[in-house]
């Protein structure tokens, strides 16, 4: 799903009604009902039922958004949900697409509340008899600094602890990081026609809450003409990305890998990405470790195949040509994860990874033993993943505007289209950039997700699914969504303080059986 700026989306609605009152009332009443279904949702109990004596508090503008909460109120009095519409502009202020959604509003017997002074704003002291606040006062045209009395309002929204659903954008957002006002901060933000970035970046999720998107009926052509290559990935593409499985082949047929992992004091990391590559799929999978940490890794494993690499408590040069060797075995390779920062590991890492044939994963000490010139000697397909710090080593400094990340976007795209790699970025969101110049977006929001560890099982999965014969874009997006996946699933079960990257592992079969079936 593209993703689009401010101004894109801004672009898009002009563009697509050009001019048009009709056209851009027909997009509005989409907008409009697709909100009224989210705010049912929301009201429904968990067996799905409306509960009895239910009621709405609304607030709208006198903008665009404003006249999607009207279409919103009218859909709610047709279904018999009392909603009180308080309005903070007078109606005769209503223009063009929100004029006529007042009149239908009326033509349902809606009345508006007027709220378009400071002193009738201050009338208000509670929303506490309201089960849901919906928010339709400023969206994608607000600027500056909020005036009153729209700053009063989202001040008794947020002080009040009614669950919120905002309209496309929570009121006030845009003035984020430009002053110190409050922005509404929803529980959920039904987003129309396209994503927004800002709604999935650390910034912006305390104020978007649960960010939705509903789609609204924009010609091709144009989505196409503003298309940025930003595109948002859910969990609900896991099915359709994952590998074909030969229900009557034999293991090599499931796809082969070859894990070069672990050291003297970090054995964990590479029993940890080779578990989790075993739990993706991949038939057959071999670690490569030093022989000093064999007998920890036999003792906690025993389905993969063990290499020992002789002679040694870390990867050296001298076992290049076997591990090069084997190779030819296998579809995938993981390279990286607890290798050490030894100087000999650092060397041998070079020297693998410019002659190795097979598409790589390069994390953690992989990436810290190579430079820019030891990424241009790469000649076969690679997945790097590194996180800000291991980036910015690389490949200098990103920017430090976490909410705005068209600038991140646009430095990783560069990168991974000079380098002809693919880029994923473990950050929040996470951003994955192709060699053809396309990012992709994957919601990151999980604190217990933020331990030593995590990022090796991240390893396995994609080194599973490039071996079962992903393309790295596919391995890269589809394990990012995987990993994010296991890791609600272990959330849910242990919670954010206690789950392990073991337990994310362990959650892994749970979401595989949710999208394959069996």
């Amino acid at each position: 799903m593209e993703v689009l700026t401010v101004e894109g989306i801004r672009s898009l609605d002009e563009q697509a009604k050009a001019g048009d009152v009709k056209k851009g009332y027909a997009l509005m009443r989409t907008a409009g009902k697709a909100l009224f279904e989210a705010a049912e949702e929301m009201l429904k109990s968990d067996g799905g039922a409306m509960p009895k004596n239910v009621a709405v508090a609304l607030f709208i503008g006198g903008g665009n958004n404003g006249g999607d909460g009207l279409v919103c109120g009218e859909f709610l009095i047709q279904a018999g949900i009392p909603c009180t519409l308080y309005s903070l502009v007078a109606p005769e202020k209503f223009k063009g697409e929100a004029a006529l959604a007042y009149k239908d509003f009326q033509k349902e017997g809606g009345r508006l509340v007027l709220m378009d002074t400071p002193e009738k704003a201050s009338c208000l002291k509670s929303l506490d008899r309201y089960q849901l606040v919906i928010d339709c006062m400023l969206g994608t045209g607000g600027k500056g600094e909020l005036r009153e009395p729209y700053a009063s309002i989202v001040r008794l929204i947020n002080e009040s602890k009614v669950p919120v659903l905002s309209a496309d954008v929570p009121t006030g957002f845009t003035t984020i990081g430009e002053s110190k006002l409050q922005a509404v901060r929803a529980m959920q933000t039904l987003m129309f026609g396209a994503p927004r970035l800002e709604a999935f970046t650390a910034q912006g999720l305390p104020y978007f809450g649960k960010a939705k998107v509903a789609r609204l009926p924009y010609p091709e052509d144009l989505l196409k003409e503003l298309s940025q290559g930003v595109y948002l990935m859910t969990e609900g593409d896991i099915p359709d990305l994952l590998p074909h499985r030969d229900e009557c082949g034999e293991k090599r047929d499931q796809g082969c890998a070859l894990i070069i992992a672990g050291s003297k004091d970090m054995p964990g990391a590479a029993a940890l990405c080779t578990k989790a590559c075993l739990r993706s799929g991949a038939g057959l999978v071999t670690l490569a470790s030093p022989c000093s940490v064999m007998p920890v890794l036999q003792a906690k494993m025993s389905e993969p195949v063990f290499m020992s690499l002789e002679g040694a408590t870390c990867f050296e040069p001298h076992h290049v040509q076997k591990l090069l060797a084997y190779t030819n075995h296998v579809q995938a390779v993981a390279i990286g994860p607890g290798l050490s920062l030894n100087d000999e590991t650092r060397k041998a890492v070079i020297e693998f990874t410019a002659n190795c044939k097979v598409p790589m994963v390069i994390d953690a000490d992989g990436l810290n033993a190579l430079s820019e010139d030891g990424l241009r000697n790469i000649k076969t397909a690679a997945i790097l993943t590194p996180h800000r710090r291991e980036f910015a080593r690389l490949f200098g400094e990103l920017p430090q505007d976490t909410c705005d990340l068209r600038e991140t976007c646009k430095l990783i795209k560069e990168k991974a289209k000079d380098f002809n790699k693919t880029i994923l970025l473990k950050n929040s969101p996470i951003l994955i950039a192709t060699p053809d110049e396309k990012i992709f977006v994957v919601l990151a929001a999980n604190s217990g997700l933020a331990k030593g560890g995590s990022g090796d099982v991240l390893t396995g999965i994609i080194t599973a699914l490039l071996a079962q014969g992903c393309a790295p874009a596919v391995a890269a997006v589809l394990g990012a969504l995987l990993h994010q996946k296991a890791g609600e699933v272990a959330r849910e079960k242990f919670g954010a303080f206690s789950m392990l990257p073991s337990d994310v592992i362990e959650s892994l079969p749970q979401v595989f059986l949710q999208a394959y079936g069996s």
